[in-house]
């Protein structure tokens, strides 16, 4: 009995020690993203990296929030609501003129999505395509990207017909109008589905050259946290490494987990869409990195167009802190 007693001892002294010496880890820190659209693979890297369990092993809990009604991102991480947010670079440079304290420490892609989109029938290949035609303007933002795309080729906003249209694909099928604006990685896989051919005119060929999916954190995190972060910003690029390795996979969970709405297909052709935005100019690899000169490119272009007051330095809205090596 008593060597049973002292065995015991024995080992729950040594459970102990190890215990406190290694084997217990350190409480997860906890974390929010919120995201500017709907949970789809769009996020793909984030939603792959938090179902691989990655965060947790690099000490975050994270938790996913999806785009909601009226409800901005920047806000919300300016609100201290979420640490981390996702937003179109345009809108950061936006924001940080107004002074607030956000910083882009990382971008999904490289190139932003928004196009114009034609039937394939009509001929309308180039901005210069566009004069006397009907073009669906959905948003005051969309008039904005149309009119710097025009003032790119020299032509003006009175040179196209703009037409009030929502976000239905139905008026533009009726030929009610000739243009829409649209996004490469849905409304034009959504036509070919339907047995349209199209002529897309990408925004970033024209003069809107922006990032998008840019995730950003205020100063006070980038300072006061950098090790959290850090380790944030690695394991999104791990993610998005692995959802781009095999799509289709990346496709399936994805509407399995967050987007039973969506089908396999076209998410799969839609994360191809991303991929191509994501990599472009870094010959199929992934990197998340972001330039200066593209920052300020953007930023003369939108105190051109009367978007911000004034023009600030493009270090004010990323850092590289993150990405260096």
């Amino acid at each position: 009995m008593k060597k049973v007693c002292v065995n015991m001892v024995v080992c729950l002294t040594v459970l102990a020690l190890f215990t406190g010496q290694g084997l217990a880890k350190e409480p997860l820190q906890p974390m929010t993203i919120r995201l500017n659209w709907v949970t789809n693979v769009q996020f793909a890297g984030i939603l792959i990296a938090k179902e691989r369990g990655w965060y947790r092993e690099a000490g975050i809990d994270l938790t996913i929030k999806g785009w909601e009604q009226g409800i901005s991102p920047i806000d919300e991480v300016l609100a201290g609501k979420a640490q981390v947010g996702v937003a179109d670079a345009s809108g950061l440079v936006e924001s940080r003129t107004k002074g607030s304290g956000v910083k882009a420490v990382m971008t999904a892609f490289q190139k932003s999505p928004v196009c114009l989109m034609s039937k394939k029938e009509r001929g309308i290949e180039t901005v210069r395509d566009l004069v006397g035609k009907k073009v669906g303007v959905s948003t005051s933002d969309a008039e904005v990207i149309i009119r710097i795309m025009l003032r790119n080729q020299g032509l003006e906003y009175k040179d196209i017909i703009p037409v009030k249209v929502g976000w239905d694909l139905q008026p533009f099928l009726d030929d009610k109008f000739d243009v829409f604006f649209a996004f490469l990685n849905n409304e034009p896989l959504l036509m070919r589905k339907l047995g349209h051919e199209v002529n897309v005119i990408p925004g970033f060929k024209y003069g809107y050259d922006f990032y998008a999916g840019t995730c950003f954190m205020t100063e006070t995190m980038i300072a006061e946290q950098p090790d959290l972060s850090r380790r944030f910003v690695d394991v999104t690029l791990r993610g998005w490494r692995e959802a781009f390795r095999d799509m289709e996979a990346t496709a399936k969970l994805v509407v399995e987990k967050y987007y039973p709405r969506g089908t396999v297909a076209h998410q799969t052709e839609s994360l191809k869409v991303f991929k191509y935005l994501g990599t472009l100019g870094f010959g199929g690899s992934f990197t998340g990195l972001m330039e200066e000169r593209i920052w300020e490119k953007g930023i003369d272009t939108l105190h051109k167009f009367g978007q911000i007051e004034k023009k600030i330095p493009a270090t004010d809205v990323f850092t590289l802190e993150f990405l260096k090596k």
